[in-house]
């Protein structure tokens, strides 16, 4: 690892100023977990860290007076874990966040870096695309959003430009009759998934499916949503045929690689298992409560 300097910026502008001026060899360092892997592969080397736990901003969970919610970009996946509203009105987000690592990680990992670290294995990023995350980003021009599936450019690789940073995510408030559930498959404990699924469901006055989306991760240089899935499902009632559709539409949509975890193959057929399982959580938790979303 080569030598860098370090720097403590306490405002989100003083963050984004010192890494216009550093460019490619400049990193920002929120938690730290995949960072410091990074370092040692790092093309150019890393001459600048930019450190972004000292801008409080960054770390807060604000609740919007409809219910939908800015997390910081360096708020902690234990913080969203334990976090009440999240639990309540976005169960799968904490219980994505809950998946990663041990608690040592989820006490340092950030949603941020978990989302800017580009890993199409990531667990939180299907949940947030599901769920219709916007992405909150600061640069010399001020804020501005994007959806989320606008970040990734492949594999490791975001679409922001040099002086820009993501500082939160914005998560819509989910409506009345609206359920979302997660589902990832692994080798063992802590490993990274070999497929993971996010659902987001809302249902009509009949219990009729109003919109849906499923987002897949580990199946694509990016995590992808399945498209056309709310068209298809739309109108349809909470069984094993809309289920067994769900399935079909998320194998399809897979574009896995073979590698050590698991064959393109197996990873096909378990997006659309993982796809199902997820759906099928988010219609439970959206019939459990009418009126209420989870």
């Amino acid at each position: 690892m080569d030598d860098f300097s370090y720097h403590a910026p306490a405002t989100v502008a003083e963050a984004a100023a010192l890494q216009a001026e550093g460019g490619a060899t400049a990193r920002f360092l929120a938690g730290g977990s995949d960072l410091f892997l990074a370092l040692e592969r790092a093309d150019p080397p890393v001459t600048r860290v930019i450190d972004l736990k000292g801008i409080p901003a960054l770390a807060e969970i604000a609740v919007a007076s409809d219910g939908g919610v800015r997390l910081g970009a360096a708020v902690t996946m234990a913080a969203i874990e334990r976090h009440d509203h999240l639990a309540t009105r976005y169960p799968a987000l904490a219980a994505a966040a809950a998946a990663v690592g041990g608690p040592p990680i989820r006490n340092r990992a950030t949603v941020g870096g978990n989302v800017c670290n580009a890993s199409p294995a990531a667990d939180t990023s299907p949940v947030l695309l599901a769920l219709g995350a916007m992405a909150v980003v600061a640069g010399p021009g001020g804020e501005r959003e994007l959806p989320l599936a606008g970040l990734w450019r492949g594999p490791g690789r975001i679409t922001l430009a040099p002086g820009e940073l993501l500082c939160a995510l914005r998560l819509p408030a989910r409506p009345p009759r609206s359920g979302c559930g997660f589902q990832r498959l692994t080798r063992s404990a802590m490993d990274i998934a070999i497929v993971n699924a996010a659902a987001a469901v809302t249902l009509d006055g009949a219990g009729r499916i109003a919109s849906a989306a499923v987002a897949l991760g580990a199946v694509g240089p990016t995590v992808l949503a399945v498209a056309g899935l709310k068209e298809a499902l739309a109108g349809s009632p909470p069984d094993d045929e809309t289920l067994a559709r769900v399935e079909r539409l998320a194998a399809a949509a897979a574009r896995p690689i073979d590698d050590h975890r698991a064959s393109a193959a197996y990873r096909r057929e378990m997006a659309g298992v993982m796809a199902r399982r997820a759906m099928a959580e988010a219609w439970q938790r959206a019939q459990a409560a009418p009126g209420e979303a989870a």
